[in-house]
């Protein structure tokens, strides 16, 4: 089990606990203005926050303090993980109310409106008032499920993200092209900006057939093609997207905690 789901799991998949989803964590420790700040801001405070931190970092007496600043948000303030599609699924029948909005990533980075984004609950309550996403609708399970599902055999990585954790405000769908949260953790290698998942795929080599198309959807440079056969190395974060998208079915998705014993 992460950090996380020893601080706010008890011991158990974090963002599977209820408690990390209620209304009242949400309104608590000023994440309502964090959360508002947030979306309204995003464009700007993305910009002005990375052009600080790569300033800081040339900066040789101040550039260690810069690099823990940047890992302390992306732990304390938005933290991120990647969820299976099973745990993903299992997510948006927690927090009662599910919505979808047009990606803000997508939008900042590639000027596309895609419906790809899903908020919880508080986050969603809070965001419709904000005009850019006004146009917010909400979900019930089964589309939910359709939307993760679709996104899966596109290659979109599913995450949870915090909103001063543990408070779980969304799951973002999304690949390296088209999310400024992987062009961040490209660019801040130091950082740990999102966090391996609970599971890591294993290959049969006795069904591969070395295809690589494992390999091409893979977002995290997380499989090899060595003498004809798939290989998973140690970049895997679990998402499962190369399970899904598998034409022969060879690859699984097992515990991580399991499989390090």
């Amino acid at each position: 089990m992460c950090q996380f789901c020893m601080q706010h799991g008890d011991g158990k998949k974090w963002y599977l606990s209820a408690k990390n989803y209620t209304e009242k964590l949400a309104l608590s420790e000023g994440r309502d203005s964090f959360i508002k700040d947030f979306f309204k801001n995003y464009e700007k405070n993305y910009r002005k926050k990375v052009q600080m931190v790569d300033i800081a970092r040339k900066v040789p007496f101040i550039k260690e303090f810069a690099e823990k600043k940047v890992q302390n948000y992306f732990t304390q303030e938005h933290a991120g993980q990647v969820v299976s599609l099973e745990d993903a699924i299992s997510i948006c029948s927690i927090p009662g109310r599910v919505s979808v909005i047009e990606c803000p990533c997508r939008k900042y980075l590639l000027n596309k409106s895609e419906r790809k984004c899903i908020l919880f609950g508080t986050t969603a309550d809070i965001v419709e008032n904000i005009p850019k996403f006004s146009n917010i609708n909400d979900i019930d399970s089964e589309e939910a499920t359709e939307l993760i599902k679709s996104t899966e055999i596109e290659g979109k990585v599913h995450t949870i993200w915090t909103f001063k954790s543990p408070y779980i405000g969304a799951i973002c769908n999304c690949d390296q092209h088209g999310c400024l949260l992987f062009h961040l953790q490209d660019r801040y290698k130091f950082a740990n900006i999102i966090l391996k998942g609970h599971e890591i795929a294993i290959v049969n080599q006795n069904i591969c057939i070395g295809c690589g198309k494992c390999q091409k959807i893979c977002q995290f440079g997380a499989i090899e093609i060595s003498g004809k056969k798939s290989k998973i190395n140690n970049n895997c974060h679990g998402c499962g997207i190369c399970r899904t998208n598998c034409p022969t079915e060879a690859i699984q998705l097992l515990p991580r905690d399991i499989l390090s014993l």
